[in-house]
């Protein structure tokens, strides 16, 4: 079944960049950094984004103090993008919508233009070296200024035509509702970049609702979705995709503490379009693969239902209907063993 599973056209639609980088890259950018804060071995930088065991969103993003501080030139940004592209290609990933906040980039001698520029670049190469379709999604802090998140609606705005497909919110949830970033989202919608929102990933089922009043196409997780009712009836009826990743919702939701006791098959049964995604390859050590072979596991899902969720994310994804008309005929093409 692995075998198969791997062999499958695979889409993914919630994967971050700075989550995703390999270990061996990480291991040799980490010579560069300065010498106060350099790891004293390779055990120790691993330590430090691969977290050990369940923790709090909040904790968790810390990870992720390491990866962008090592994601702050123009080379870097492209060869993380393509060495993600070729890790999602070498396991049959078709379609892949990396996420990533372009303002965390510029600490050095980048401005944000650049940054993005950088990543669309890792992506073209990789296309032209493994065929794989690349889009980004461009995502801003939760916690940051909404000077910030507008400036990011504008950045993909100007960029929409050009590789990025989408506006995202991300970062920590408890005090910082989507609302507060209400100007953004609108200013990207209104310029046809499409929206998805992290809601209902560590907390606050609450903010799911509110992502949809915002105007979000998709969210991010929903893990808590479940425990508002009435949410959950209304994105069942309005057909809203999920982006679940079901390892890092291990790691964060403090309530899933096996595959089986993720929701994830509790929305799909209520005909909720469900996505599987990886999230942050990195921080969780695994690829798509894992995860589809996860789920299928813990539910005792056919290959029926496999490539059911696969369609579901080519219908959920901010592609146009030709790219997707293509992604359906391999994925009707794919052998069935």
């Amino acid at each position: 079944m692995t075998t198969w599973i791997r062999r499958l056209p695979k889409v993914e639609l919630h994967v971050h960049l700075d989550g995703s980088l390999r270990l061996k890259t990480m291991r040799e950018w980490a010579k560069s950094l300065p010498e106060e804060e350099r790891f004293p071995n390779a055990r120790a930088l691993r330590k430090a984004v691969v977290p050990s065991g369940a923790s709090t969103l909040a904790e968790f993003l810390k990870a992720f103090d390491v990866t962008v501080a090592l994601l702050q030139t123009a080379e870097r940004l492209r060869r993380a993008a393509f060495e993600l592209c070729e890790d999602a290609a070498a396991e049959n990933v078709a379609y892949i919508e990396i996420r990533f906040a372009p303002l965390l980039h510029t600490e050095e001698s980048l401005n944000p233009r650049e940054v993005v520029i950088a990543v669309l670049q890792g992506l073209e190469e990789a296309k032209a070296a493994f065929g794989i379709e690349a889009r980004l999604i461009l995502s801003a802090m939760k916690q940051a200024p909404t000077e910030d998140s507008i400036e990011v609606a504008q950045l993909a705005a100007q960029f929409v035509d050009k590789g990025v497909v989408g506006f995202d919110l991300a970062g920590p949830e408890r005090q910082y509702p989507p609302k507060l970033h209400r100007d953004a989202i609108g200013l990207a919608r209104a310029s046809g970049v499409h929206v998805t929102i992290h809601a209902g990933e560590g907390c606050c089922p609450e903010q799911i609702k509110m992502a949809l009043d915002l105007g979000a196409e998709r969210v991010g997780h929903g893990v808590f979705l479940f425990q508002a009712p009435e949410t959950e009836k209304r994105v069942a009826e309005l057909g809203i995709p999920l982006e679940m990743c079901p390892t890092s919702n291990l790691q964060i939701s403090g309530f899933v503490d096996s595959y089986a006791a993720h929701p994830f098959k509790r929305y799909a049964e209520l005909g909720i379009p469900v996505t599987i995604n990886t999230d942050n390859r990195l921080m969780s050590q695994i690829d798509l693969t894992h995860e589809m072979e996860a789920l299928q596991e813990a539910f005792s899902f056919t290959k029926n239902d496999m490539r059911r969720f696969v369609e579901s994310a080519i219908d959920a994804a901010f592609a146009p209907d030709d790219l997707k008309d293509t992604l359906r005929k391999r994925l009707a093409e794919a052998p069935a063993r």
